[in-house]
């Protein structure tokens, strides 16, 4: 639950990740579309936590844990940015009435989430996001390491 060197090295680094793989998947994204101007930094946001929560919280397992609570973070990163955006759509979307109950508009969510997770097909988005988050993991794992067993 305390804050640790490792939970802050694992936030920046997949915070890091998720801004520059929200600019990988920007020009995927149809022209004309509506991009929010904090796009990629609200994606950076999700990515802190996530790294802080599920990478960072287990560091100092071993390398192999590292970096598979990595591609574990990156995973739960892309659910929750997509989830973040949908929802986002869904509520607009419910304010000008667009759906007849609150059924359809979930519905439409999940929908909604996976046309934006096909934005993350082309390009090399999800291949740099494994690599990026597998680094993460590694990064993380070192420095919870460091802490673990400090040399004195």
């Amino acid at each position: 639950m305390y804050p640790t060197a490792a939970k802050l090295i694992a936030g920046l680094l997949f915070a890091a990740l998720a801004f520059f793989v929200s600019g990988l998947v920007i020009p995927n994204i149809p022209y004309g579309a509506d991009i929010p101007m904090k796009f990629g930094l609200m994606n950076a946001v999700i990515g802190f936590l996530m790294g802080w929560r599920v990478v960072g919280r287990r560091a100092g397992e071993g390398y192999a844990f590292g970096m598979a609570y990595g591609a574990t973070a990156a995973v739960a990163t892309a659910f929750w940015v997509l989830m973040f955006w949908a929802g986002r759509e869904m509520i607009k979307r419910s304010l000008d009435l667009y759906y007849d109950d609150p059924t359809e508009a979930l519905e439409e969510m999940v929908r909604l989430m996976l046309d934006y997770a096909a934005y993350m097909l082309p390009g090399g988005v999800i291949p740099a996001f494994a690599v990026g988050a597998v680094f993460c993991g590694i990064v993380t794992e070192w420095v919870g390491q460091k802490n673990a067993h400090p040399t004195e």
